[in-house]
């Protein structure tokens, strides 16, 4: 069944608009502790639903539709505005990196990743790949933002100029100790070369990075990255889990 929703994932029209900045920002517990970003045009209710989220959280971020973008100067506006606001709100409450678990999924990785390297937080990434640009330029689910993007003068080289500095490889060696990434091994939407490599290069820079490799495809990884979440969650906090108290409000950013 788990195959049969990453083929629809794949084959679904690619969204027209790919330039606005403004995500939603979905505001949990003000107790909470975690941040999730996301997977690329999935609702937080879907999301939840689908079991992405198990942990009471202090903010969710939706995606912005410009985090795919056939503009890379677009994809890096939409996720500084999402790691500025997300920041913003951890310094208002007074939470230090070493207290929060920052949470990706899927496309959500590369702005998890970049904000939890810069506050020194835990991480867990999950169905992430190492670098945006060869993402878009080899993921089967991004083939319409790569043909845009072409037809506008782009190419790989441009992209992979103006992401420098932002992929989840040049964002690793600020991440606390006990950092998770969840991997799936039949991953259709995420190319194997950019899941070795992102595997390969966390090995190197991270010696207590946990590499949790699952044989599941993309949907499948997300869903089951809900053990793993679970488990971060009570080293960093020391408590059970309990349920949200908190219904969730939407907050354009």
């Amino acid at each position: 069944m788990f195959e049969l929703i990453d083929h629809f994932l794949i084959s679904r029209r690619v969204p027209d608009d790919d330039w606005t900045l403004v995500g939603r920002r979905i505001d949990g517990d003000p107790e909470a502790r975690v941040i999730y970003f996301l997977p690329w045009n999935t609702p937080y209710l879907v999301a939840r639903h689908a079991g992405f989220l198990p942990l009471p959280f202090l903010a969710a971020y939706e995606m912005p539709p410009a985090i795919v973008s056939s503009d890379p100067s677009a994809s890096i506006a939409a996720m500084r505005r999402m790691v500025d606001d997300a920041a913003s709100l951890l310094d208002a409450r007074r939470l230090s990196g070493r207290e929060v678990l920052i949470v990706g999924l899927s496309v959500g990785t590369y702005a998890a990743t970049y904000l939890a390297n810069a506050l020194g937080a835990r991480l867990c990434s999950v169905a992430s790949a190492d670098r945006g640009d060869l993402m878009l330029w080899q993921s089967p689910a991004a083939v319409g933002v790569k043909e845009r993007a072409i037809a506008k003068g782009f190419r790989l080289l441009d992209f992979a100029r103006t992401l420098r500095g932002y992929n989840p490889v040049e964002n690793m060696r600020g991440l606390a100790r006990g950092s998770t990434f969840v991997v799936g091994m039949r991953d259709s939407l995420v190319p194997v070369p950019r899941t070795r490599r992102l595997v390969e290069h966390g090995r190197f820079a991270l010696n207590s990075a946990r590499f949790m490799l699952l044989d599941a495809g993309h949907v499948r990884t997300l869903r089951l990255s809900a053990a793993v979440q679970r488990s971060m969650h009570a080293s960093l906090t020391g408590t059970p889990l309990k349920r949200p108290g908190v219904v969730p409000a939407k907050v354009a950013l």
